[in-house]
């Protein structure tokens, strides 16, 4: 059946080309073979009575011996008979009226009573229907392919297909019809035909149905006719859905076509191979010998179809090949990247693609370098120099950068040789910064030169990287942002400067360690804000120097005490803290309370009636006061305390990092 369906179908039937019912007997057969003998041998043609539904053009001679040849092969006649007009009962033909109409070339009256038949429920009528309406389908839609027909015919034609399809769907689930078919296989008492061949038949005849309209579709878009094509490819989908394998008929009808594109990938491969030099002409051809076969496989699969991406990325890969061989021979880079992106619409594979865009980049970079040759020189002399990187900074900001308008204009602000010359510049900014900051200690150039490479960069890696050196530049001077109140800029001369440890090994007598120091940004605001205890002590002790010479006359009994205890408690603490042995650090402690008491005896019988000792004492007793209420009632945490959570050194605290710059 497969082999039958095509649009000659109809057109090679048997029983339209002899003109003979589809239950006509052996011995009709032979009579009218010999009919024609006698015409041959009498000289004349074969000019036998033309039944209704008679082709166009009436079969030679050759062709009706050629039709009653194949009525001797079993499986031709069944699927023959199939296609044509049947009687109400095999074997019944001189009976039916309908057929007798028909043999006699009264089409009108054949058709009437089929109809009367169909309404009444009859399924041969129903068949008979279907075979009319496809033969006219089939007939016109030849007739298509090969001339112009009247656009007032277009509605016709699409009604014959759709009047088709709605009796074969029906066909295909009328059991009362394959039983008929199955019985006449049986009465035909071949050995080799067998009701199996009938259920093939069933199985395969939404495929075979299909498969007339893709080659339809095929012929019809080779002629140019895509309205047309599409309607038949439309038409496939619609029709049978999910009982015909859409995509396997259009493979099959493509068949010829894929065949036909891997020759030229072979035959165009091996050419470029021998004359690289003619690799454009080579490009060109095949890409305009493609270009309609690639049409074909978007009508038949769309263009997101495996099949059709499969076989054009070959084509798209071809000619990269070519145009590679042609630039690298020729240099000629303006045809280069014109048949690249031409390859570029073969093209869907990612790999593909992504090799012929970077290649489109260099052809246009090669392009544009005559331009940016002068500039990227100046960039390389300069980073090759020994100038210092503020020289180097400002030589960029006077030379280079008035340029850059120029270039965006010329090579265009959004091309890829425009942003591969904005990155390059970007880059070898941060090369200054880098310079700037580790060899000449110059955090402002660093800084400056950073932020302008920011600026400038395009691509987001490059960005990020920049970014990340800005962020360290600016924690370094302490130029970000405050970290106490989140909202001013930092000033490098307030950061809290915070020491940490961290212990590598502890040994039986001490111990090693690593030590670091953050800066911690912080603004002016902030920074007055956390020393405001200073001035509260300078207020305080003022005012406890009034207060010690006119208010309270032993002042400077208490003053002195307190001065010896911080004296000596800070130098104690020192002894604790930098010295091995703990007992220096006591007898200091004993020390200082001993002097502290001393002091107060002194000061009680010699200096305590003093104005002048009293207000001394008064300024040191409110200063401490007053420096002491002010940290522990309105600064609770110091700022290197505050400064603890400030994400780098939280990190780092998180890692086994200790406040401290020892342990």
């Amino acid at each position: 059946m497969m082999e039958a369906c095509t649009l000659t179908l109809y057109q090679k039937n048997i029983f339209r080309v002899t003109g003979l019912p589809v239950d006509a007997t052996s011995k009709e057969v032979s009579r009218q073979a010999q009919k024609l003998q006698m015409f041959e041998e009498m000289g004349g043609g074969a000019t036998f009575p033309q039944p209704a539904f008679a082709l166009a053009t009436p079969p030679t001679t050759d062709e009706i011996r050629d039709a009653l040849a194949r009525m001797k092969e079993p499986e031709s006649r069944i699927v023959d008979e199939f296609f044509w007009y049947w009687p109400e009962e095999f074997g019944a033909s001189k009976s039916d009226p309908a057929i007798q109409a028909m043999l006699a070339g009264d089409a009108e009256r054949a058709v009437l009573l089929w109809r009367d038949r169909e309404k009444n429920g009859s399924h041969v009528a129903l068949h008979n229907m279907a075979i009319m309406y496809h033969m006219f389908a089939v007939d016109w839609t030849n007739y298509h392919v090969s001339y112009d027909i009247d656009h007032a015919l277009d509605d016709q034609i699409t009604e014959y297909w759709r009047k088709s399809f709605e009796r074969w769907e029906k066909i295909i689930e009328a059991d009362k019809l394959w039983n008929m078919l199955k019985a006449r296989v049986c009465s035909m008492e071949d050995e080799a035909l067998t009701t199996g061949f009938v259920r093939r038949m069933l199985k395969q005849l939404p495929v075979a149905l299909g498969r007339i309209n893709a080659e339809a579709a095929l012929k019809l878009a080779e002629q140019g006719r895509i309205d047309w094509a599409r309607f038949h490819v439309d038409f496939m989908r619609q029709t049978n859905q999910g009982a015909d394998d859409v995509e396997g008929i259009s493979e099959l009808v493509l068949k010829p076509t894929k065949k036909q594109v891997d020759q030229y990938l072979e035959s165009f491969e091996n050419e470029a191979v021998k004359t690289p030099q003619h690799g454009a002409e080579l490009a060109i051809q095949l890409l305009e010998r493609c270009r309609p076969m690639m049409d074909l496989y978007d009508l038949f699969h769309g263009e997101k179809a495996h099949q059709r991406n499969d076989l054009f990325d070959k084509v798209a890969e071809t000619v990269l090949n070519m145009v590679v061989g042609h630039q690298k021979s020729t240099s000629d880079n303006s045809t280069f990247v014109d048949l690249l992106q031409s390859a570029l619409q073969f093209a869907s594979g990612s790999h593909i693609r992504e090799r012929i865009l970077k290649n489109i980049a260099i052809g246009e970079g090669n392009l544009k370098f005559d331009f940016l040759e002068p500039l990227f020189e100046q960039l390389k002399t300069l980073q090759q120099s020994k100038q210092t990187p503020s020289k180097k900074l400002k030589y960029i900001r006077e030379s280079i950068m008035p340029k850059i308008p120029d270039c965006a204009s010329k090579i265009g602000a959004k091309s890829s040789a425009y942003v591969a010359m904005m990155n390059t510049l970007a880059l070898a900014l941060r090369g200054i910064s880098i310079d700037a900051h580790n060899d000449a200690n110059d955090l402002r150039t660093a800084e400056d030169a950073i932020k302008l490479a920011l600026c400038l960069a395009w691509d987001n890696d490059v960005k990020n990287r920049i970014a990340g050196d800005l962020k360290k530049i600016q924690e370094s001077r302490g130029t970000v942002t405050c970290f106490f109140c989140g909202t001013e800029p930092g000033d490098p001369k307030k950061v809290v400067k915070v020491e940490l440890h961290k212990v590598t090994e502890r040994l039986t007598n001490g111990v090693r360690y690593v030590s670091n120091t953050i800066a911690v940004p912080r603004c002016e605001s902030c920074h007055g804000k956390q020393n405001r205890h200073w001035r509260i002590m300078l207020v305080g002790a003022v005012a406890g120097m009034f207060i010690g010479a006119f208010v309270v006359p032993w002042s400077a009994v208490i003053g002195s005490g307190l001065a010896i205890l911080n004296v000596g408690g800070w130098l104690s603490y020192l002894l604790l803290k930098c010295m091995d042995d703990g007992r220096l650090g006591a007898i200091g402690i004993i020390g200082t309370l001993i002097g502290a008491f001393s002091c107060i005896n002194i000061a009680e019988e010699t200096i305590g009636s003093n104005t002048f000792f009293n207000m001394i004492g008064g300024s040191i007793v409110g200063a401490f006061l007053s420096f002491w209420t002010a940290r522990k009632l309105i600064h609770k945490a110091t700022p290197q305390v505050l400064a603890l959570r400030y994400d780098s050194i939280a990190s780092l605290v998180r890692d086994g990092w200790l406040p401290g710059g020892e342990p």
